[in-house]
């Protein structure tokens, strides 16, 4: 039987100090916050260094492939994929990102796989992202709640019960602690009028790509994401205008969010945005880049057992995941349509 996972090789030594876990089911994804922080990513220089294998982990009635027509012909067959990438953040840094669609098969043996992943390459801190609906207003900063496997002192946690339904990354996470893994869940809150819309929650995306940095983690694009947040505000605000019912909702939500101003449960960035780098810092990032094309450990990255150097079917070349990068679009699965 294939294996579950397939590495590229790379250089013996390499160490990455941050992971991040956002494999995307759109019909928990709410707001598709997940999906725009995915996008994000996806404008950063990344490499393609190992590859699930999907006959394993996706019921394809569930999640249908692409089928690509041309010319009287089937040109191309682009199933879901769960991928781990090695990203540089805009900083210069290298973070793991592990992407692609949450699988249908298998929740254990991937969840322990991402052990492998973090002992691997010695991973420092683990973030996971999810989203859910909530009573909060987008007329107000974006909020979540935090969840981590070693809290601090300086970190606000929820402090309660709740119960909701489970993905990939709390599977993980579970076991993550079992195993002295540092993990960060940061669950956004989702306006519920927004939550099952059309288009992103981008000031939610915006919230926890900041959260990220915030916590010391990679540092995210937030340039698009801001210029589409204007535009959102901007829809939102004229929908508002001519519904006075939905306005009377928003005044009400409004009072409650504010009344609970001092509840701790709930964090929000709009006062610790990321710092900017200083000529310094951009400086050394310049520096490091430079190296970089001297001294990659990228460089020369094949398919494990390949001594040619040549690429194995199963495992993309980054051009290739680029060429490909309608599987990172949203999507709907088949029977499970909302």
């Amino acid at each position: 039987m294939q294996d579950l996972i397939s590495f590229a090789q790379t250089r013996a030594d390499l160490t990455v100090p941050h992971l991040v876990l956002n494999p995307i089911d759109p019909l928990i994804d709410a707001g598709h916050v997940a999906q725009a922080v995915d996008a994000a990513i996806a404008d950063l220089d990344a490499v393609n260094i190992a590859l699930f294998s999907a006959d394993q982990l996706y019921d394809y009635r569930a999640q249908r492939p692409i089928v690509t027509y041309s010319d009287g012909k089937i040109a191309d067959f682009v199933a879901p994929e769960l991928y781990l990438n090695l990203v540089t953040d805009m900083s210069g840094q290298s973070f793991l990102y592990l992407g692609g669609q949450e699988p249908d098969f298998n929740w254990e043996k991937v969840a322990k796989s991402i052990i492998s992943i973090v002992e691997r390459f010695q991973v420092r801190q683990v973030y996971s992202l999810a989203a859910m609906p909530g009573t909060a207003p987008h007329t107000r900063p974006a909020d979540m709640l935090l969840r981590s496997t070693a809290p601090d002192s300086s970190t606000k946690f929820i402090k309660g019960q709740v119960q909701h339904y489970g993905a990939l990354p709390d599977l993980f996470e579970f076991y993550a602690e079992k195993n002295d893994i540092p993990v960060m869940n940061i669950r956004v809150r989702v306006p519920f009028y927004i939550a099952k819309g059309a288009q992103p929650f981008i000031s939610g995306a915006l919230a926890a790509i900041k959260m990220i940095a915030n916590l010391g983690g990679p540092r995210l694009p937030l340039g698009d994401l801001e210029q589409l947040e204007d535009q959102q505000v901007e829809g939102l605000n004229q929908i508002l205008a001519e519904n006075p019912e939905l306005q009377t909702l928003l005044e009400h939500l409004e009072e409650d969010y504010d009344s609970a101003a001092g509840d701790e449960s709930f964090v929000k960035t709009e006062e610790e945005s990321p710092a900017i780098p200083s000529a310094e810092e951009i400086g050394q990032a310049a520096e490091r880049f430079l190296a970089a094309q001297t001294d990659n450990p990228l460089q020369e990255i094949f398919s494990v057992g390949d001594k040619d150097g040549k690429k194995q079917d199963n495992l993309p070349s980054a051009a290739e995941s680029s060429e490909r990068g309608d599987t990172s679009a949203p999507r709907r699965r088949g029977r499970h349509h909302y």
